[in-house]
């Protein structure tokens, strides 16, 4: 199937933006709170039917890239299925590292997060920033992660001129072949600048931003129709480095018109890691 059409989320375009920042704050249930019941939110979306999401299977060649569209598709087959221990959580870390070493001719990388994500209707209780349409990329979130997660020897060594330092995503299904809520990336490229909006995302302990995407007709979206697990998807969150290539990626999970009946809700394991590479 070359293409679909889907109805996706985007973030609307209020008058109350111009004089409130979007904001988004989990606070853990606790006595006289109820997160089900007080919103801790100013975040408005809007449904837009009929988006055409090309399928990257009928892509002809050469395929997506990082570097330019923002998301590439991978061939790796993970040593890790399923992740029962925090040992496998660390070893499908330790797989990442070197994988996106590999792929990106990276000097340094540090995978700092994963998630398991699993398609259940859930309460507010439980966290996940997975949806609706987003991209992770304003400097005050890159800098609170690299001052995280960076030792300070190697915020030395590689925070200077000559590096550049991305935040790259991989994206991997658990099942043997996915059809339920698949993820669908946009190009960088059909993005205008002013179809993005600042957000603070407000959690215990950490506050950080992320980029909400509001609607525009040329954007270009594509998906992997029947992803594998040995099919991971890497997309770019932040990059140091000007210039006209990717320095972004807008993604969001969406209903599959073709998904068979009973087809498992989706599994997949995500991740988050700082990369750098030589600027050159």
């Amino acid at each position: 199937m070359p293409q679909v059409q889907a109805t996706l989320e985007y973030l609307q375009q209020l008058p109350l933006y111009e004089q409130e920042k979007p904001y988004w704050c989990f606070l853990p249930p606790h006595d006289g709170y109820d997160p089900n019941l007080q919103r801790v939110d100013n975040l408005e979306f809007e449904e837009h039917e009929g988006i055409l999401i090309e399928d990257l299977r009928e892509f002809e060649n050469p395929l997506p890239h990082v570097d330019n569209y923002g998301f590439q598709v991978l061939l790796h087959r993970s040593n890790f299925a399923r992740f029962k221990t925090a040992q496998d959580v660390e070893g499908y870390r330790v797989e990442t590292e070197k994988l996106l070493m590999a792929t990106m001719g990276a000097v340094y990388v540090k995978c700092y997060d994963s998630v398991l994500r699993k398609n259940i209707v859930f309460q507010r209780e439980h966290l996940d920033l997975a949806d609706p349409l987003h991209t992770e990329g304003p400097a005050r979130g890159v800098h609170n992660v690299i001052n995280r997660y960076m030792s300070d020897v190697d915020k030395t060594r590689f925070l200077k001129a000559g590096y550049r330092i991305r935040i790259i995503n991989t994206w991997r299904p658990l099942l043997p072949v996915l059809e339920d809520r698949p993820l669908a990336f946009c190009d960088s490229r059909s993005v205008d600048p002013g179809d993005l909006v600042a957000a603070d995302r407000i959690i215990p302990g950490n506050v950080g931003e992320v980029y909400y995407l509001t609607y525009n007709p040329k954007h270009s979206w594509y998906w992997l129709e029947k992803q594998t697990p040995e099919e991971p998807l890497i997309f770019v969150m932040y990059d140091t480095k000007a210039g006209p290539h990717a320095r972004f990626c807008p993604h969001v999970s969406f209903k599959n018109p073709n998904c068979s009946a009973g087809a498992p809700p989706r599994e997949s394991v995500e991740t988050r890691s700082i990369v750098i590479t030589m600027d050159g």
